[in-house]
C-alpha cells in the first residue's frame, strides 16, 4: 500500500506519534519523525527502533512552532529519500486547569505547538507536495474538536481550531492533488493520560462514558490515520474521523459527577 514513499512524522518520540511512525515503517515507509527538543533521547530510540524495520529514517528534535523546523524537515526528508507523499502532523500537548487560574503563557504554548506548529508543517509540505503533484496529510484532532469540557479551556481551544484548519485545508488543496483528513480520538493510553488512568477513581468516571469501556491503544489510532493517508481513502478529503470508542455517540446516565453550575459553584453532586 505505501511501498517505496516516504513521509513526516510530527510529535513521533511517544503516544500516538511513535505509533504512526512505526504503522507506516511496518509498511516500509521511510520517515523523518520530529519531535520537541527535551524529548531528542525518546525520538533517538524510536527512530533506531523503526530502523530495525529496514526503512531510512532521519529524526529532528526541534520546536515545531519555528518555520524553521518544517522547511528542515522538508528539506532532509526530499534529501534522504528524494520525495515526500505524507504528513502526519501530530505534535501536540495540553494543560488541565481552570481557566480563571491559567496564566496566559499557558494559552500561548498551546496554541504554538498544537495550531502554529500544524500550520507550519502543512504549509511548508503543502508546498513540496503540490511541486511533486500531490500527497496525503492526516492531522491529530480530539474529541475536544467538538464539544467543551471543564479544565481543558485551551486544549479544546487549540482542538478546534486544528479540525478547522484540516477541513479548510482540504479545500485550498485538493486543486494540487494533495488530500487532507484529521483523526479525532478520545482517551487513549499515552504518557499525557497514564496518571488519569491509573487512578480507578477518576478513570472509571470517564470510562463510563464509553461505550467500550476502555481507552484506546495508540496503535488503534495509528491505524485510523494510515487509512486516512493510504489509498484506501482516496474519496475522502475534509473529513474528521472520530475514533473514540462510542463516547460521543450519545449520552450515558452513569455516576459521572455533574459539572459546577452557577449555582452550586464547584460543588460536585451526583446525578439522581
Amino acid at each position: 500500500m505505501f511501498r517505496g514513499r516516504a513521509a513526516i512524522v510530527t510529535g513521533a518520540s511517544s503516544g500516538i506519534g511513535r505509533a504512526i511512525a512505526r504503522r507506516l515503517a511496518d509498511d516500509s515507509v521511510d520517515l523523518c519523525l520530529v519531535a520537541a527538543p527535551h524529548d531528542a533521547a525518546d525520538l533517538d530510540g524510536v527512530a533506531e527502533d523503526i530502523r530495525s524495520a529496514g526503512v531510512r529514517v532521519v529524526s529532528i528534535a526541534s520546536d515545531v512552532g519555528e518555520p524553521e523546523t518544517a522547511e528542515r524537515a522538508v528539506a532532509e526528508a526530499l534529501d534522504a529519500f528524494g520525495r515526500l507523499d505524507h504528513l502526519a502532523s501530530n505534535a501536540g500537548i495540553a494543560y488541565f486547569e481552570e481557566i480563571l487560574d491559567s496564566p496566559l503563557e499557558h494559552f500561548d504554548h498551546t496554541m504554538r505547538v498544537n495550531v502554529r506548529g500544524m500550520y507550519l508543517m502543512t504549509q511548508s509540505v503543502g508546498r513540496a507536495m503540490a511541486e511533486r503533484g500531490g500527497g496525503t496529510m492526516v492531522c491529530t484532532a480530539s474529541t475536544a474538536s467538538f464539544a467543551g469540557e471543564e479544565y481543558q479551556a485551551t486544549y479544546n481551544a487549540s482542538k478546534g481550531a486544528v479540525g478547522q484548519l484540516a477541513r479548510s485545508l482540504a479545500i485550498d488543496l485538493a486543486p494540487y492533488g494533495i488530500r487532507v483528513n484529521a483523526v479525532a480520538p478520545g482517551w487513549v493510553r499515552t504518557p499525557p493520560t497514564a496518571e488519569i488512568l491509573a487512578d480507578e477513581t477518576q478513570w472509571s468516571k470517564h470510562r463510563s462514558r464509553i461505550p467500550l469501556d476502555r481507552p484506546a491503544e495508540p496503535s488503534e489510532i495509528a491505524n485510523v490515520a494510515a487509512f486516512l493517508l493510504s489509498d484506501a481513502s482516496s474519496y475522502m478529503t475534509g473529513s474528521l474521523v472520530v475514533a473514540d470508542g462510542g463516547l460521543t455517540a450519545g449520552y450515558r446516565f452513569s455516576d459521572w459527577e455533574a459539572v459546577p453550575t452557577a449555582s452550586e459553584p464547584r460543588a460536585a453532586r451526583r446525578r439522581p
